[in-house]
């Protein structure tokens, strides 16, 4: 299955970052030009450089000035990177510097070459990278990772596998959690939560831990890349605005298999939360490919329901208010009034501000109710990608 990927390769050295299993080194090797690889995986390669880093220095010793070094899982040997800084500068080097995690990197306060690196991220292919092969039902069931959608048929041996072997494999090696056992057991809560607005004490009595417990865990998912923390937009509009955060993992599939879910018992709900946090994703794949640095929230009162996404799309500063646009994700075939309420009350408490009301949903037609706009998803996505959303 050949897709090709809507990353480009920059010019100068860069980090790029993703969860094992994303594609970042099949990429790497077939879109980038490199003089030396250097895969920390490789037990040999990553002993060699943890006894003596200064070794780096000899093995691009024939190497020329611009010449490309490919380090691939740079946070296995974060002191690397002060020999990789030493060699930019002396050498005139450029390193591509992947990872799938940057949890260690930030823990022991590496290097991060001082801006001279800049640092990209890689998500699991998007519905425009894949273009129709797989439909949206596909999805959710099984996510898009490329280790998996390479062999469909396998995709629940294979999911298992990365949630079973990767997931443990990872936080035992940099000794995150004391007993893995309960960190599966949290795993399973999360799962189930994928996508919902989280109450840390609610998680908490569900998993026998203390809710700093399972802050601390929600963190180590996000620090190894495996999710998202949505904060809530909170324009204090004298009303009581959430204050929670939402947690979105980064794959559906993944998600649905840390959950103990099996495909065929899949409900709605469960499916409209995979829903939204693959539209998530599509937005967060789009704005790294277009180097936008745009805010998301989310935005919810209590007992008048929420706004799925607010996008800032203008910071506010002392001679201009703030701009953003909604977004309301359902998981739906038809498109029901009552989607729109919560956007078009945020609407009416901020109309300068507030600059578009945008509806996604799974039925065939585009649809615009008094300057509400409901788009089918594949429509969407052709817009969100030619820079007609944001």
């Amino acid at each position: 299955m050949d897709i090709k990927r809507l990353y480009q390769v920059p010019s100068k050295s860069f980090f790029l970052f993703g969860p094992r299993g994303v594609g970042k080194s099949t990429w790497i090797r077939q879109r980038a030009q490199y003089a030396l690889k250097l895969d920390l995986l490789q037990r040999d390669t990553l002993l060699k450089l943890q006894r003596n880093p200064t070794l780096l220095e000899s093995l691009c010793a024939h190497l020329q000035p611009d010449d490309v070094v490919f380090i691939d899982e740079i946070q296995k040997l974060p002191a690397l990177l002060d020999e990789i800084h030493r060699l930019m500068e002396d050498k005139r080097l450029n390193f591509i510097l992947t990872g799938s995690s940057a949890r260690k990197l930030k823990r022991v306060g590496a290097n991060l070459l001082s801006g001279r690196a800049h640092t990209y991220k890689m998500f699991p292919f998007s519905i425009k990278e894949l273009d129709n092969l797989f439909s949206t039902e596909e999805l959710l069931e099984i996510g898009s990772l490329p280790i998996v959608l390479r062999e469909p048929n396998l995709a629940e041996e294979t999911l298992a596998s990365y949630v079973g072997t990767y997931l443990q494999e990872e936080i035992k090696e940099e000794a995150l959690v004391r007993r893995v056992e309960e960190f599966n057991r949290f795993l399973a809560v999360a799962g189930m939560l994928n996508g919902c607005v989280l109450n840390f004490e609610n998680v908490a009595r569900e998993t026998g831990k203390s809710s700093k417990t399972v802050q601390s865990w929600y963190q180590i998912l996000v620090e190894t890349l495996l999710g998202t923390m949505i904060q809530p937009y909170r324009p204090g509009l004298k009303v009581r605005e959430s204050a929670h955060t939402k947690f979105y993992w980064f794959d559906s599939g993944v998600a649905r298999i840390a959950a103990g879910l099996e495909w065929t018992h899949l409900d709605g709900t469960w499916k409209g939360f995979a829903f939204e946090g693959i539209i998530l994703r599509e937005i967060q794949t789009y704005l790294e490919i277009s180097r936008k640095r745009n805010s998301i929230f989310y935005y919810s009162t209590p007992g008048a329901g929420g706004i799925d996404f607010v996008i800032e799309t203008r910071k506010k500063t002392i001679s201009q208010p703030q701009e953003f646009i909604s977004i309301e994700v359902k998981y739906s075939n038809k498109w029901r009034k009552e989607f729109e309420s919560s956007s078009r009350s945020l609407f009416h408490k901020s109309p300068k501000s507030h600059k578009r009301m945008i509806g996604i949903y799974i039925g065939p037609d585009r649809l615009t109710f008094d300057s509400f706009e409901v788009f089918p998803l594949q429509l969407f996505i052709e817009e969100l990608y030619a820079g007609r959303i944001i």
